[in-house]
């Protein structure tokens, strides 16, 4: 029996496509994938570029585009992510499942300051915090993510900040709700090795903090098998590999 409990998200039979204007036909970029986090575990997907990686984690949340074609289940805490209200998704979405990205410069918008759009998360989804409150709270996730001079970080445009910074912050914003899974896809392979360091410190250790599971998509194998309880290899968008 797994050490984890209970079953947070499972992935069943997931299968991905998109349309080819080209080929005037869909091409298929998942086939039949399994996949299952437990409350507090840490689950590695890995595999070269292009294997499929990012589709899953963007299937669940439901932030493929249009096109894509989807088939299979994605259940997260025993709902059904596909048949959720659009209303009902953002509650989740944003709150319990939160997402960090490659290009943390890509995330933020380049026109407000840092601080201002971690607050707006805050007070998107705590409904019941004053804007006061919420502040002090965006103050204390960046103090938490060690930024150097919190304060000067919350007025700093993003292109003020290093991407080392910027990725801190991004996990600030990510964290900031209480979210029951983390999603990190490829947080780290656009930073410079010190920085790359200092990103997965601080997921080491507000993992252990704050119990929450993560869904760590990467490419390097060594990063993965330094950070997660269990590893999944992709391969032309099949499971090659997973835990037994």
């Amino acid at each position: 029996m797994s050490k984890y409990s209970p079953s947070l998200l499972a992935v069943k039979g997931l299968s991905v496509s998109f349309w080819d204007r080209r080929s005037g036909n869909f091409t298929n970029v998942l086939k039949n994938v399994h996949l299952h986090i437990c409350a507090g575990q840490t689950l590695a997907l890995t595999g070269a570029s292009g294997s499929g990686k990012s589709t899953i984690a963007l299937s669940i949340g439901r932030l493929l585009p249009p096109e894509a074609r989807l088939k299979g289940d994605i259940v997260f805490e025993g709902k059904e992510i596909q048949n959720l209200a659009k209303s009902e998704l953002r509650r989740i979405r944003g709150r319990k499942i939160t997402y960090v990205f490659q290009e943390p410069m890509a995330c933020f918008n380049p026109s407000i300051a840092v601080g201002n759009q971690i607050l707006e998360c805050i007070l998107l989804h705590q409904k019941n915090l004053k804007k006061k409150a919420a502040r002090h709270c965006t103050l204390d996730w960046l103090e938490k993510l060690q930024l150097p001079d919190p304060l000067r970080i919350f007025r700093s445009y993003p292109n003020e900040l290093s991407g080392g910074m910027l990725q801190r912050a991004m996990l600030a914003m990510a964290l900031c709700n209480g979210p029951s899974l983390l999603i990190a896809d490829e947080p780290t392979s656009a930073l410079d090795e010190k920085s790359c360091r200092a990103v997965v410190g601080q997921i080491q250790r507000l993992r252990a903090e704050l119990s929450f599971s993560m869904l760590f998509v990467t490419h390097n194998i060594s990063l993965a098998e330094h950070l997660a309880d269990e590893i999944v290899l992709l391969k032309d968008g099949i499971v090659r590999s997973s835990p037994q």
